[in-house]
C-alpha cells in the first residue's frame, strides 16, 4: 500500500517538474536514498517514515512518490544500492579448486568484513539484520541477491576440502557453521567488550585475527567430517541419553 504522505493533498502532484530541475543539479532522488539508508536502519522499516527521511534529506515529501511510488519502493531501492555497494567494497573471492584452504580463508575474511565494518556505512549491516528479524516484503530478494552466492560458494569450498561424498545437508551445516562464527562477533560485539579486555581486543579480535582463528577452527572440523559425519548417521539418541542417564544415577566407584 502506498505511503499515505506520498499522496497527501497538502502537497502538490506537480513537484515532478521541479524534481526534475533538482536531479539536473544533483539529484534529489540520490539524496533522498543517502539519507533513507540509515533511517531504516535504526527505525526499522514499520518505524520509518517518509516524513522523517524527507526531512534528513530537505527534500519535499512527495518527492519519495515522484521518484520512488511509495514508502516499498524506496525501501527497495535503499536495499538494492546496498547491496552493489557492499558487493563492490568487499568483493567475494574466486574460488581456487587447486587451494581450496586460501578461498575458505578469503570468504572468511569478506564475511567478516561485510558484518564487522565500521565505517560510515556500517548503517547497512544493522539494516540486514533487522530484515533477518523482522522480515519485509523484500527479505527473500536480499536472501536470493545477496546471502545466496556467498552461502553456495561456502557449500562449494567445503565440498572441495571434504574430499569426499557427502550428503548435501552436511556441507550446508559446515557453511551455516561458518557464517555462524562470523556473524556472533557481530551480534555478540557488546558482550565481547566487556568480557575481554581492551589490549586482548585489539591484539586478538580484529578482522585478521577473526579470519584466521575461524578459518583454523573450520580446516579442523571439515578434516573430522567422516568422524562428524559418522557420529551423525549411527548415533541412536535414545540409548545415548539412556546410558547418560544410567551414568548419573550410577557413577563409577572411586576406590
Amino acid at each position: 500500500m502506498p505511503d499515505p504522505l506520498t499522496h497527501s493533498p497538502e502537497f502538490p502532484q506537480n513537484i515532478a517538474e521541479s524534481d526534475r530541475s533538482n536531479d539536473r543539479c544533483g539529484g534529489t532522488r540520490a539524496r533522498i536514498l543517502v539519507a533513507a539508508g540509515p533511517v531504516f536502519a535504526s527505525r526499522g522499516y514499520d518505524g520509518a517514515t517518509v516524513r522523517e527521511i524527507c526531512s534528513a534529506a530537505s527534500v519535499n515529501i512527495a518527492s519519495v512518490g515522484y521518484h520512488f511510488g511509495d514508502k516499498l519502493g524506496l525501501y527497495r531501492s535503499v536495499i538494492q544500492d546496498l547491496r552493489l555497494a557492499r558487493a563492490k567494497r568487499f568483493p567475494a573471492p574466486n574460488t581456487d579448486a587447486e587451494e581450496p584452504q586460501k578461498t575458505l580463508h578469503e570468504l572468511v575474511q569478506t564475511l567478516l568484513a561485510r558484518m564487522l565494518t565500521t565505517e560510515d556505512a556500517a548503517w547497512e549491516t544493522e539494516l540486514l539484520l533487522r530484515e533477518m528479524q523482522s522480515p519485509t516484503p523484500v527479505f527473500e530478494s536480499i536472501v536470493e541477491e545477496f546471502f545466496r552466492p556467498l552461502f553456495e560458494q561456502l557449500v562449494e569450498t567445503t565440498r572441495l576440502l571434504v574430499k569426499t561424498d557427502f550428503p548435501e545437508q552436511t556441507l550446508q551445516q559446515l557453511a551455516f557453521s561458518i557464517v555462524g562464527q562470523c556473524l556472533y562477533y557481530r551480534v555478540g560485539a557488546r558482550a565481547i567488550q566487556v568480557l575481554i579486555p581492551e589490549q586482548q581486543l585489539q591484539q586478538h579480535y580484529r578482522i585478521d585475527s577473526l579470519s584466521r582463528h575461524i578459518t583454523a577452527v573450520m580446516l579442523a572440523a571439515i578434516e573430522n567430517a567422516s568422524s562428524l559425519q559418522q557420529y551423525i548417521e549411527h548415533t541412536d539418541c535414545g540409548k545415548t541419553v539412556q546410558k547418560f542417564n544410567q551414568d548419573v544415577s550410577h557413577p563409577p566407584k572411586v576406590n
